[in-house]
């Protein structure tokens, strides 16, 4: 019998070593994480979040032990930390899958935005997804510690020998098992902040990296202390070699034709300069439009049926011109960060939400600029007034306070119904659009920044949306509802555009972008890629679609390279050159020019050139001819992302 109490008990131990270690897989390994970059690191930086990891068990375990008298509540309460880092991993798995990399949190502010009914369906979504790719392996561990827990409740194993024997000097092993847990915990930490020393890491915290490199469960414990207790540092307190490297990349930005990240001259297209001045501009940021929709046709039993017949007109159109290869910049703040990329030309840092942290009162904005030519700007959306904190930031970017219109105010001037003209919990996208051709019917100089959002993931099944389309029966799960919706949405583009009169038409220009990724899974799109990689499956969703519209006039004839690389940062300097505004801060490229430039998402840190694709976690890259490159890319592409974000987190442009 007490044998049998000993195994039991040796048993749980082992099982909460082993199994909480390999669970880390699910989190740290590719295999479990398809759509998530994870940095490829040396067998020594593996080994130390390994040792981090068992550290932090160690001494989870041996507090425990010092603090329980009974052998069953040893088990039970050891079995329920188990179940509750079990939990973890989960959660931990809902997040990445949603957003491409790992949580921290100091980015816990991204579930304070107010969508209620986006927010359980996106995880009702995500459940149903990671049980369905079979990432259920990491709720298992929970399910054996529950069997430990119910066996020691109603089996008793320890009957006749309830209390552990803690002589001197078991008590003595027990204290140097916490030392020693302490120790490796501590010799970890201190190998990580060794590794990212004097690098792009070591001022910008990646979560991605300090879970791969510490320890998943060590470093959360390290990310959760420094979130509650260590204070931000002051955006005044810059480094000197910080403040120089900023103010060098500043004064580049302010030449006429900045240099680009190989050293040549990125001059605007002169020949455009001021084509659209004294039009009205609509930029129509379309949620999740991926670049793949474009152009798209699923074979039915013989027959080819268009997903987006209206957009596949526009891009063969001598007024439209089409970018094939333009990318989206998002981090975790999502449609929030890709309008920030537009309005300002700088990308958002990935790991934080833009809008909630690094929003500043001087930045130079597409809006500011119009602003200051005496446009009136107004900023349109079917999202409640205080998402991503909108109410209060498209004023500090430069739009008029009085012109910000959404879900609210729509109701209120009797333009949405909420019984009937809501979908997934947002305002339907006509709604949007009939609103939209009222202000264009002002007689007034006008930029018009507005959102649609309806094709966004999750793409439930919808009575008039879903299951109408002849490919039912052809593609699958979310890519098939995914396409079922753009069709919708394409219908609604064609619907908006044929009710402008053609005077509003030949007075404005329209600049249509999707903001990001629709969210897909490689097992979905493998649907239209049977041999889908990693690498494609990270450019496919990164390209989403970019046009330029401008009724009446014939575009053709300035010969722009419509296949060149080209990313949201490039859109304000763009806008700027086309209208004729007085642009002190050119970031990026103009994108009617000859210029080359890199874009790159800040979220999941690919980056693309017109020659390569570089996964910069892994440091793959697509191209042999820049294998030898890549340390001197690397370090450019960090430099370059350090002074970026360094903008942004010390609130640079309201010091300057």
């Amino acid at each position: 019998m007490q044998k049998n109490q000993s195994r039991f008990l040796i048993l749980t131990i082992i099982s909460f070593f082993v199994l909480t270690l390999l669970n880390r897989a699910m989190v740290t390994s590719q295999l479990f994480n398809p759509g998530m970059n994870l940095y490829d690191e040396a067998l020594l930086v593996s080994l130390n979040a390994l040792l981090g990891d068992f550290g932090l068990l160690l001494l989870i375990a041996g507090l425990v032990y010092v603090f329980t008298k009974r052998k069953t509540t040893f088990v039970i309460v050891l079995s329920i930390l188990g179940i509750g880092l079990s939990a973890l991993v989960f959660s931990l798995k809902i997040y990445s899958f949603y957003y491409g990399t790992a949580f921290s949190f100091f980015n816990a502010r991204t579930f304070s935005n107010s969508a209620p009914v986006l927010g359980q369906q996106l995880t009702l979504h995500l459940w149903k997804n990671l049980f369905r790719m079979n990432q259920y392996i990491a709720v298992i561990p929970a399910f054996i510690f529950i069997y430990f827990i119910v066996r020691t409740i109603y089996k008793k194993p320890f009957k006749t020998d309830k209390f552990f024997n803690k002589s001197l000097r078991k008590t003595i092993h027990s204290y140097n098992i916490l030392l020693a847990g302490l120790l490796m915990v501590g010799f970890s930490q201190f190998n990580y902040y060794n590794m990212v020393d004097d690098t792009f890491y070591e001022e910008n915290r990646v979560a991605l990296k300090g879970v791969q490199s510490m320890g998943l469960y060590n470093y959360y414990l390290t990310d959760l202390i420094s979130y509650t207790i260590i204070p931000e540092p002051e955006t005044n307190d810059i480094d000197e070699n910080l403040k120089s490297e900023m103010d060098a990349f500043l004064a580049n930005a302010q030449l006429d034709c900045p240099l680009n990240y190989k050293g040549e001259e990125t001059c605007n297209n002169s020949e455009v300069t001021g084509l659209f001045e004294g039009k009205k501009l609509v930029i129509l940021q379309l949620e999740s439009l991926n670049n793949f929709l474009i152009n798209l046709n699923i074979d039915v039993e013989g027959e080819s049926y268009p997903v987006t017949p209206f957009l596949n007109e526009l891009t063969t159109s001598n007024e439209v011109l089409y970018f094939d290869h333009f990318y989206s910049q998002i981090g975790v703040g999502k449609t929030s960060d890709a309008e920030f990329a537009t309005l300002t030309g700088l990308s958002p840092t990935g790991q934080i939400v833009t809008y909630f942290d690094f929003i500043q009162d001087n930045y130079e904005t597409i809006a500011s600029l119009f602003k200051a030519n005496d446009f009136q700007t107004y900023g349109l959306n079917g999202s409640t007034e205080t998402f991503y904190k909108r109410n209060e930031n498209y004023t500090r970017l430069g739009f008029h306070e009085s012109n910000f219109i959404a879900m609210e105010r729509l109701a209120e001037e009797g333009y949405y119904d909420f019984e009937t003209e809501t979908i997934n919990g947002w305002v339907d996208d006509p709604v949007i659009f009939e609103y939209l051709r009222d202000l264009l019917e002002k007689d007034e100089q006008q930029f018009i920044f507005a959102l649609t959002v309806i094709l966004h993931t999750p793409y439930f099944d919808f009575d008039g949306i879903t299951a109408v389309n002849p490919w039912e029966d052809v593609i699958e799960r979310d890519l098939g509802n995914y396409l079922d919706y753009a069709k919708r949405s394409d219908e609604y583009y064609q619907a908006f555009f044929e009710s402008l009169s053609e005077d509003i038409l030949n007075d404005t220009v329209f600049l249509l972008y999707g903001d990001h990724t629709a969210g897909l899974t490689m097992d979905d799109l493998s649907q239209l890629y049977p041999d889908l990689t990693h690498i494609d499956y990270q450019q496919i969703q990164h390209n989403v679609a970019f046009m330029i519209y401008a009724p009446g006039m014939d575009l053709s004839v300035y010969n722009v390279d419509t296949t060149k690389v080209r990313g949201q940062s490039d859109i304000k300097r763009t806008v700027a050159n086309l209208f004729n505004l007085d642009e002190q801060y050119k970031f990026g490229v103009d994108m009617l020019s000859d210029a080359d430039t890199f874009t790159y998402n800040p979220m999941t840190m690919d980056l693309f050139t017109d020659e390569y694709h570089m996964i910069m976690p892994s440091k793959w890259i697509n191209n042999e001819d820049y294998l030898a490159d890549i340390e001197a890319i690397e370090a450019y592409f960090y430099q370059h992302k350090k002074i970026n974000d360094a903008l942004l987190k010390y609130h640079y442009f309201d010091q300057t």
